[in-house]
């Protein structure tokens, strides 16, 4: 990778960030980073977004400061489109584009060439990037609605791109990107010049990267290498920290041992010579003297174990620090089991609204586990939905025998101003409150986040809790679809979620451009995209 070794180009001093309730996200936080590629990593909810903003100037910490030299730009994981947005304003231009027409028409204002200082050839050099990209040519005035989500993702990658900015902070940008898409994307990484920090849970991409962040409780820690390394250096530092923990545990209860040891004998000591004391014939004052210098050992004991114990409990409390705590992420997938061969779904000479593809003619039977693959903008999940009957074909019919339920990749079915305790409620779900947060907690939404409206939550933590609400609901599901379900996700929520979906017994059928993800859902077909039409085959 072809990163310069500069000077950092952020240096973070004591930066601490917390709720609104007061709660620490993470902190306080002492880093310096260099213009170098850079992955960042840590579980959902651990702060990496807002890690990403902080240094991007967009929030600011609770306490301590960023230095940052250079420019920046920062590409959201989640962007907000209305219907009139531009393709400009999607990419942050507008005011320049704006410029630039008035430039044009003879109608500048004075600012307007100062605003176009290094940006006269902007149109070209996006049109440039648009085509490599193999996106449609650039336009600044096309609405970006009209994009798929993969091809607004790569719209604005060629946009952070070719702003030559010294550095780039990106979360998770291979969401929503094909095949094709992702391929472009290492070749445009691997080619930058400047710094780049990128939140990701791409497998491949982690792959590539020759420096891991990992974001937890204990902090911000660098790691030397892919994510490979990583994971070999994380499993020593933590097969070292439970061995130190052991050593620690065990150290303190041998010489608690001997302290025990040592008092017992003191008490039989002191006790010896003040029964010795009482038979002597000496003066009053003598005898009170040996007694209480037999007394005052026995207090001298006493403090110097005490000491001696809260010195051992420190050293394991340190030691126990170290070590992380085992908490995997279980996801319980409830189902309805589907006979062989009974009837899912038929569709019969279906004809979907912007997808120029011949009609579709085909039967889905249970238990078929199915993929559906093809580049952005194919209409993916445009099938999905005429399938759910949310959108209705120009021709053609489409039957569903069973009950379904449905992940979409925005979530668009939830109302973000409510908690995912209150969503589960509106869906009778049939199990207890108790079962519920156990379940929750299993995924690592716990007590705190439960009640928290959905729109507070970070991007997987919502995911998660949409899960939840879609299959956790008073009627079995024997259809499952899925619409990009690894998108926001940490790697250890995948894992959970295909190993949980691998053991599914309904029918399942899922679009997602996460191979790895793929191959662990024990898939059975692919409906493969081609110009010539959709393509079942057999695995």
């Amino acid at each position: 990778m072809a990163h310069l070794a500069q000077s950092p180009s952020f240096i973070l001093h004591q930066v601490t960030c917390q709720f609104a309730t007061g709660d620490i996200l993470f902190g306080p936080l002492n880093l310096s980073l260099e213009p170098s590629l850079c992955a960042l990593v840590g579980r959902n909810g651990s702060g990496k977004t807002r890690l990403l903003r902080l240094l991007a100037g967009l929030d600011e910490p609770a306490n301590g400061h960023i230095e940052r030299t250079g420019t920046q730009v920062y590409v959201a994981q989640q962007q907000d489109i209305l219907p009139h947005t531009t393709l400009a304003e999607l990419l942050g231009y507008e005011a320049i584009f704006a410029a630039r027409a008035r430039v044009d028409s003879g109608e500048y204002q004075p600012d307007d060439l100062e605003t176009l200082d290094g940006f006269w050839d902007l149109a070209e050099r996006l049109s440039e990037a648009f085509a490599r990209a193999t996106l449609s040519p650039f336009d600044p005035d096309k609405p970006a609605a009209e994009l798929s989500g993969g091809e607004r993702v790569r719209a604005l990658l060629c946009g952070a791109f070719t702003a030559q900015a010294d550095y780039l902070l990106l979360d998770e940008p291979t969401n929503h990107l094909d095949r094709q898409g992702r391929t472009w994307f290492y070749d445009q990484l691997a080619r930058y010049q400047g710094g780049v920090l990128v939140a990701s849970h791409d497998r491949e991409l982690l792959a590539q990267v020759p420096r891991i962040l990992e974001l937890s409780g204990a902090g911000l820690r660098s790691y030397g290498g892919n994510y490979a390394d990583y994971q070999t250096q994380r499993d020593a530092e933590q097969q070292a920290a439970r061995a130190a923990l052991e050593h620690a545990a065990t150290a303190r209860k041998r010489t608690r041992a001997r302290m025990q040891k040592e008092h017992d004998d003191s008490q039989r000591r002191s006790a010896k010579t003040l029964r010795t004391v009482d038979t002597l014939n000496i003066a009053s004052f003598e005898r009170v003297k040996y007694k209480g210098a037999a007394k005052e050992r026995i207090g001298s004991w006493k403090k110097q174990h005490n000491e001696q114990n809260d010195a051992l409990n420190a050293a394991v409390n340190k030691a126990r620090e170290r070590v992380e705590d085992d908490n995997p992420v279980m996801f319980t997938l409830p189902g309805s089991q589907i006979p062989e061969g009974k009837q899912v779904l038929v569709m019969e000479n279906l004809v979907l609204p912007h997808v120029p593809v011949p009609p579709l003619n085909w039967r889905m039977d249970g238990p078929m586990r199915v993929a559906l693959k093809g580049p952005n903008g194919c209409g993916k999940s445009t099938l999905l939905k005429a399938i759910l009957g949310e959108i209705s074909p120009r021709s053609g019919t489409c039957n569903v025998s069973v009950s379904c339920a449905y992940l979409d990749q925005h979530l668009s079915r939830l109302d973000l101003s409510q908690s995912v305790m209150t969503h589960l409620n509106l869906g009778n779900t049939p199990l207890e409150e108790g079962v519920l947060r156990t379940r929750l907690a299993q995924l690592q939404l716990g007590a705190d986040k439960v009640a928290l409206p959905l729109a507070e939550l970070s991007g997987g933590e919502r995911l998660k809790a949409a899960l939840a609400c879609v299959l956790w609901r008073a009627e079995a599901t024997q259809l499952l679809l899925l619409d990009e379900p690894t998108n926001h996700l940490d790697l250890a929520s995948v894992q959970a979620i295909e190993a949980a979906l691998a053991g599914f017994p309904g029918a399942l059928l899922v679009v997602s451009h996460d191979d790895a993800f793929l191959k662990g859902l024990t898939l059975s077909h692919e409906m493969i995209w081609e110009e010539a039409g959709w393509r079942c085959e057999s695995l």
